[in-house]
């Protein structure tokens, strides 16, 4: 792989991960700040609040995990492919196939 995709691969994977991290972030605080309103209703006679604590952020953290496998295995897919056929890393080679737009 040229330097250039690399770079190119780098930044996205580190974009990818920086976004990622701001979901997982926005998940722990967003979640507790509304805990008190969301006590107000009740599922199963429990708040659910406690359900989102219990389960919810549970289910949204796989979601981010598997959000991030998905997208390295797309993005390490299209290197490989660029590598394998010779390219030299330039920008077009390693933009999204026109399927996925």
């Amino acid at each position: 792989m040229s330097a250039t995709a690399r770079k190119l691969f780098w930044s996205r994977t580190m974009r990818l991960t920086a976004l990622l991290l701001l979901a997982w972030l926005g998940v722990n605080l967003v979640v507790p700040w509304f805990a008190r309103d969301l006590d107000r209703v009740h599922v199963l006679g429990f708040p659910l609040a406690y359900w989102l604590a219990a389960q919810g952020m549970l289910l949204l953290y796989l979601l981010i995990i598997v959000v991030y496998a998905h997208r390295m295995d797309r993005l390490e897919a299209q290197y490989r492919s660029a590598e394998r056929d010779g390219e030299t890393g330039a920008e077009p080679a390693l933009t999204r196939p026109a399927s996925t737009r």
